[in-house]
């Protein structure tokens, strides 16, 4: 690579393929099994085979965090490729053990300079603090300034999310804070404010139409018309309301950054097929 540093993102980011090679960031592979079979999601299973796999009577799948090894090739990769340091962009501690074990393999690192930082959300949040990071390095942004960069974003990137069914989190284990709101209102579609490595519940609704009209009021809350956003959707299997909410983004805001993507495996394992969330950092921040 051309840059003097190399930027490494968690898997979980939900960054699509197109845009980590644009910005030349790697991405820490993650693992989803269905019992004794473990998958590298997008090396040997697919997201349509993970849904078709997920969808079986029975099925459950569980998730695990990148090894020290996984860690280490990601690193070693960008040394041969020229890196002198790297920053590594993580998922909230809260929420995952891979902060530690990037932590750690960046420790082992010998004459090469590593900072690890936790970005306290999950998602577009982590990706989109990555772009932000990435454009930095293409301006000639030191290591330094790009490090106090991610630090600055680090909590602030919004991230709503609607849960079609509580079902897959309550059988996770990481619906007790939503347990208590909902109780056994699993038909409920419930609207969660990801932050600070909570799935902090902001409203619950019975439809999904209406799920997604009161996801646009919030965001509508928080934005103006027209204001410059740096701005990306996700979705687990569910492209189309995933677009459809991107549309409506671009043209009611002025989004000089968008894309939609995937959330992947791993988050799907967790909060199960037709989640739709919204990611994004007004301009302005960049600059305060």
């Amino acid at each position: 690579m051309s840059e003097r540093y190399a930027i490494v993102v968690d898997g979980t980011a939900a960054m699509p393929d197109e845009v980590s090679r644009e910005n030349n960031i790697l991405v820490l592979p993650l693992h989803v099994s269905f019992g004794a079979e473990t998958f590298t999601e997008g090396v040997d299973i697919t997201t349509k085979e993970f849904y078709a796999r997920q969808a079986q009577p029975g099925a459950r799948a569980t998730t695990s965090q990148p090894s020290l090894g996984d860690c280490r090739d990601a690193y070693d990769s960008a040394i041969r490729d020229g890196a002198k340091a790297m920053l590594v962009l993580t998922v909230a501690t809260e929420l995952s053990g891979t902060f530690s074990v990037a932590k750690t393999a960046a420790e082992q690192l010998s004459g090469v300079r590593a900072e690890v930082v936790d970005c306290r959300s999950l998602a577009g949040s982590i990706a989109l603090v990555g772009t932000a990071c990435a454009r930095a390095r293409r301006d000639g942004a030191s290591f330094e300034e790009t490090v106090a960069l991610a630090r600055k974003l680090a909590g602030r990137v919004k991230l709503f999310a609607i849960i079609d069914t509580l079902e897959h989190l309550r059988r996770s284990g990481r619906a007790s804070g939503l347990q208590a709101m909902f109780g056994s209102l699993l038909a409920v579609k419930p609207i969660l404010d990801v932050h600070d490595g909570v799935l902090d519940p902001i409203d619950k609704v019975r439809t999904r139409d209406k799920a997604v009209a009161r996801l646009k009021q919030l965001i509508e809350e928080r934005l103006a018309p027209g204001e410059r956003v740096h701005f990306c959707t996700l979705h687990t299997n569910d492209p189309e309301r995933a677009g459809d909410l991107g549309r409506w983004a671009q043209e009611r805001f002025h989004c000089v950054e968008y894309y939609s993507s995937e959330a992947g495996a791993v988050i799907a394992a967790h909060a199960g097929p037709g989640v739709l969330g919204a990611c994004w950092y007004p301009e302005s921040m960049l600059k305060s």
